[in-house]
């Protein structure tokens, strides 16, 4: 049988590979950021042009003590058909929101699902 010998890099082969990959990200840093800069920018865009915002029945993890207007929190709660008729609309296949808070650590109470009930 035949054996593969694998011959190891020496030190200075190490060192002038490491040299040179850093050359080259000295070099390209600020070309990437540049190109990663535009991309962010073109995106944020997109999103303030958009007129609805975010749709009626998403749902999102939520931070803070009082909860934005046109929102309720996912606690399984029974869909009161004047308060929510939007989202009544979007999910007609039940009566009630997601408990969804059920699943989050009692610890903070300032964090908790919530559900966009109308625009």
């Amino acid at each position: 049988m035949n054996k593969i010998k694998f011959k190891g890099f020496t030190l200075a082969e190490m060192l002038v590979a490491t040299l040179v990959l850093s050359i080259m990200l000295v070099v390209m840093a600020p070309v990437m950021t540049k190109k990663a800069k535009e991309r962010v920018s073109q995106k944020i865009e997109v999103v303030q042009s958009q007129e609805q915002g975010v749709p009626v029945g998403a749902i999102v993890l939520w931070y803070g003590p009082d909860i934005p207007e046109g929102w309720q929190e996912c606690s399984g709660q029974m869909l009161d058909e004047n308060e929510m008729s939007e989202l009544k609309n979007a999910i007609s296949t039940s009566d009630y929101l997601p408990d969804l808070n059920r699943f989050l650590s009692t610890a903070d109470s300032n964090l908790k699902y919530i559900i966009k009930v109308k625009n």
